[in-house]
């Protein structure tokens, strides 16, 4: 029996399990997308697209939180298994998780909200609040991918942001010794966190749209207008799938980016070159994954000649539509690591040498 584990288990069960029931009454009780919905009273009426939207918020914030508060565990267990263990650095350590619980939710808050905010701003062809308060289930569907996708995304750049802000102590024979901020790390997560918001808000709105160009027989927008499901389900997992992939892509950029702004002789020019690789890697594998699983989507349908199942999903078949969502996913799982693979092969990582930027390795 390891008796470190056990304390330091049960110290997180407890914690999240009380912070987790705290953030998740909150983010229902705090109406900051649906202000003008009065949730209680649409969720007795059986409004299930309020519900969805409400529900994908707080799982979202859930995401972000569960990622964020990652490093300040990793300190937990450093002071519990510390050779000289101290009750003084074990409660430091809990004040720090909980520190880490709230300020990532107030992030998670904000920062989701926003994207929200902007994408409304950008489909100006239909009023989602306005659909979603009538009931519109393929409205929520198409809004909750957009914030799951979000979530994913923006959970790497808030851990690292947040961890510089509240930065991990180190262990002295004294004691702790308290660092409050690493501004290599906050300024990373800073960057990270601009680049993913804008960029991935801007990917979303184009594949949507180009989507909705590439399927000519269905109007999606009539459609999902009409409350047709099954295209609100199709449009949300094809946008989805694609942040699946992008998601996994950005990490060798991110890395390139620690490297250069952590380096003894930081430079402006190699983070610049960073930041550039980062948006380079986003959009790369946005559109690579863009192009394989449209066609993976295609030549589904060429092996499926029994049914056509664009005309199904325009009737509002939900079995047809689940079974591409299901296979949209499923491809974007497998593509991660080769896109990953392809892009680094295609933008290859510069070299730093005492802060100094090397391009003879990106010919």
């Amino acid at each position: 029996m390891n008796l470190n584990l056990l304390a330091q288990g049960a110290i997180e069960i407890i914690l999240s399990f009380f912070t987790g029931l705290f953030i998740f009454f909150f983010g229902f009780k705090i109406s900051f997308i649906t202000k003008d919905i009065d949730e209680l009273k649409e969720l007795k009426d059986n409004n299930a697209s309020v519900a969805i939207l409400g529900v994908s918020f707080i799982f979202g914030i859930m995401i972000i939180v569960k990622e964020a508060i990652s490093p300040s565990m990793d300190t937990l267990n450093q002071m519990i298994t510390a050779e000289q263990f101290m009750l003084s650095s074990v409660v430091f350590s809990i004040v720090r998780i909980l520190i880490f619980y709230i300020v990532s939710a107030l992030f998670a808050f904000i920062i989701l909200w926003l994207s929200i905010k902007l994408f409304l701003i950008l489909t100006t062809d239909i009023d989602e609040m306005e659909e979603i308060k009538n009931k519109n289930v393929s409205v929520s569907l198409v809004i909750s991918s957009l914030i799951i996708s979000m979530s994913l995304i923006l959970k790497d750049p808030l851990r690292v942001l947040l961890d510089g802000l509240v930065a991990t102590p180190a262990i002295m024979d004294s004691g702790i010794k308290e660092h409050f901020i690493n501004m290599s790390l906050f300024l990373e997560g800073l960057i990270e966190l601009g680049i993913s918001i804008f960029g991935v808000l801007f990917v979303f709105f184009i594949s949507f749209k180009i989507f909705q160009i590439l399927t000519k027989n269905i109007d999606e927008i009539a459609e999902i207008k009409k409350n047709n499901i099954a295209v609100g389900l199709l449009n949300g997992s094809f946008v989805f799938s694609i942040m699946i992939v992008v998601n996994m892509a950005l990490e060798p950029g991110n890395r390139d980016l620690q490297r250069a702004i952590s380096s003894e002789n930081a430079d402006f020019i190699p983070t610049l070159f960073s930041i550039l690789r980062i948006t380079g890697f986003l959009f790369g594998s946005a559109l690579l994954s863009f192009v394989v699983i449209w066609l993976s989507m295609k030549c589904f349908m060429l092996l499926t000649r029994g049914i056509d199942e664009m005309a199904e999903i325009k009737n509002n078949n939900i079995a047809i539509a689940l079974l591409i969502a299901i296979l949209l996913i499923s491809i974007a799982f497998l593509l991660q690591h080769g896109v990953k693979i392809f892009l680094e092969g295609l933008i290859p990582l510069p070299k730093l040498d005492s802060g100094v930027l090397d391009l003879s390795n990106m010919r």
